[in-house]
C-alpha cells in the first residue's frame, strides 16, 4: 500500500460542496502545498475537446502533457466538467493521474506537507493520510452555490436552476457508482457536513479535527 513520505491532509467530497475552498484555506494556514485533483481531469478533458483525440491516444504520449499551464485556463465550463467526470471513469486515466498525485504527496513544492482534494484521496490514492475529510452538502445548497458561482451580467446562456441541480445530481451517480475509485467515505474520514456551515465555520472546524493529529 502506498505511503506518503510528507504529510497529507486528503479532501474528499460532492460536487458544489465546498471541498475545494477548504482545501485553499487549510494549505495556506498550514503553509502546505494544495493540489486541486478535479482539476487534473479537467485538463485532460480539455486537451480531448481540443485536440479531437481520444483521452487515451492523448496519454499514451506523456511527455506532451504540460499540467503547468493548468491555472492560465478556465476549465469550469460545463462542457469540459461533464467531460472530465466521464474520463474519470477510465482505469487508464486514473492510473495514469494516481502517479502525478502520489508523487505530489511525497514531494510537494514547499516541502512542507500537502491538503489534496478530490473524489478518491482518502480512499484510494493516498490511503495514508495523517488526516482525511470527507465533505458533503445536500443537493439543493450545491445547486444554488453553483448557480451562485456561474451568474454573471456578461452572460446570456447561464444554466437555469433546475438545469443545474439534475447536472449534479448526475454527477453524483456517475462519482458514486463508477467502478473505478467510486466517490466514498472512508471509516477513518471525518464527515463535515457544510449545508447550513459558513466557509469560516467549516475552516474552524476542520482545523479543530487536524490539530488533534498534528
Amino acid at each position: 500500500m502506498f505511503k506518503n513520505l510528507k504529510p497529507v491532509i486528503a479532501i474528499d467530497g460532492t460536487a458544489g460542496s465546498g471541498k475545494g475552498t477548504l482545501a485553499r484555506k487549510i494549505a495556506q494556514i498550514l503553509n502546505f502545498d494544495h493540489l486541486d485533483t478535479g482539476k487534473l481531469y479537467r485538463y485532460l478533458a480539455h486537451l480531448e475537446l481540443k485536440e479531437n483525440k481520444k483521452i487515451l491516444d492523448i496519454i499514451k504520449y506523456k511527455n506532451k502533457i504540460n499540467f503547468s499551464e493548468i491555472n492560465n485556463l478556465d476549465l469550469r465550463t460545463e462542457k469540459i466538467s461533464s467531460s472530465a467526470s466521464i474520463i474519470a471513469k477510465k482505469r487508464e486515466v486514473r492510473d495514469f493521474l494516481t502517479k502525478f498525485q502520489r508523487n505530489f504527496s511525497s514531494f510537494p513544492p514547499s516541502g512542507n506537507g500537502s491538503v489534496i482534494d478530490g473524489r478518491d484521496i482518502g480512499s484510494v490514492i493516498i490511503p495514508n493520510a495523517e488526516v482525511k475529510f470527507y465533505i458533503d452538502a445536500n443537493l439543493e445548497v450545491r445547486s444554488k452555490r453553483r448557480l451562485k458561482e456561474i451568474e454573471s451580467p456578461e452572460k446570456n446562456d447561464v444554466l437555469s436552476y433546475n438545469e443545474i441541480y439534475k447536472q449534479i445530481l448526475s454527477r453524483d451517480i456517475r462519482d458514486k457508482g463508477r467502478s473505478e475509485s467510486p466517490l466514498k467515505k472512508t471509516k477513518n474520514s471525518i464527515l463535515i457536513d457544510t449545508s447550513f456551515l459558513s466557509p469560516e465555520e467549516v475552516v474552524t472546524r476542520a482545523l479543530g479535527e487536524i490539530k488533534k493529529v498534528f
